[in-house]
């Protein structure tokens, strides 16, 4: 797509540059190194510290995510809307778009691929190796953050006084590589790890508490608020105390035991009934035995 960028582009000898405010501020170099090396600088750094984290492949993937959804961002633009190259003797295309490669063509404007690469680190090292520090050396995370994003502005200056691109090329990278990154946080906290999903690659270290040293001491703290703050233990006690089940079994009421006056009774009336029937069966006997049988033939 860069090749049909410079193809389609317009030759900046014959075309008006576009008027840009940083350009009549900034003097014009030639040091399109400084560029590269501003890349080395904050590129090389972030992979070590994404090969060192404590969950390389969630950052990575994360990181890789982001860049190529802003290089997919960067082709549909490139290739749309064609501006004349701010840079004077940049190379123009004029076909063999499959076959030739060279750099510092012309057209390759909106957006900056190289201020892509120094957001993106940028906001690695601010997301995720700010945490890195333990308590005591957390001035030196704040020192760290502020070399980072000094170093992500100084680079994105040098793109704009080499003319490698023109001021809002800049800071379209800049919002769009920001927008991308959390866009891409958002999904993966949500709808990833939120949902136990991947549950390799977000939590390496298996099922379980998080055993970061930075964690566990801020939930101590915590607890030790809530233990001081009793209003807001009662606020969101599930958060700093888990509730232990209890084994209580209601017991089973006893079989009542019968009166002993009422047993009697129900005795003494059976008894009775029993004697009513055995006088009437005697009484019945003797009629039954006085009977006369007819002769037998």
């Amino acid at each position: 797509m860069a090749n049909v960028a410079s193809y389609l582009s317009p030759d900046n000898t014959e075309t008006p540059k576009l008027s840009d405010r940083l350009f009549e501020t900034l003097p014009s170099i030639t040091l399109l190194w400084l560029t590269d090396l501003a890349d080395a600088l904050l590129f090389i750094p972030t992979t070590i510290m994404i090969a060192t984290h404590y969950r390389p492949l969630y950052l990575f993937c994360k990181v890789l995510l982001t860049w190529a959804l802003c290089n997919i961002m960067r082709i549909t633009t490139i290739a749309i809307t064609s501006f004349p190259d701010p840079r004077d003797g940049c190379v123009h295309s004029v076909g063999e778009f499959f076959t030739t490669f060279t750099l510092h063509r012309c057209g390759d404007c909106m957006f900056s691929g190289h201020t892509v690469i120094f957001v993106v680190s940028a906001l690695v090292w601010t997301s995720h190796g700010y945490h890195r520090f333990p308590r005591r050396l957390r001035w030196l995370g704040v020192l760290c953050l502020v070399f980072v994003w000094c170093l992500c502005i100084a680079s994105a200056i040098v793109v704009i006084a080499n003319r490698a691109h023109y001021t809002v090329d800049v800071l379209v990278a800049f919002y769009v590589a920001g927008g991308n990154f959390y866009i891409w946080t958002y999904v993966f906290d949500h709808y990833i790890e939120g949902r136990g999903r991947l549950r390799d690659l977000t939590h390496p270290w298996g099922d379980g508490p998080d055993p970061r040293a930075h964690i566990q001491e801020r939930e101590q703290r915590r607890q030790r608020e809530l233990a001081m703050d009793p209003e807001k233990a009662d606020v969101r006690p599930t958060l700093v105390t888990s509730r232990s089940m209890s084994s209580f079994v209601e017991p089973i009421p006893p079989i009542p035991i019968a009166d002993p006056l009422s047993t009697s009774v129900y005795e003494r009336s059976i008894r009775s009934i029993v004697e009513a029937e055995a006088d009437m069966s005697a009484s019945l006997r003797p009629s039954l035995s006085g009977t006369d049988h007819p002769p037998s033939s």
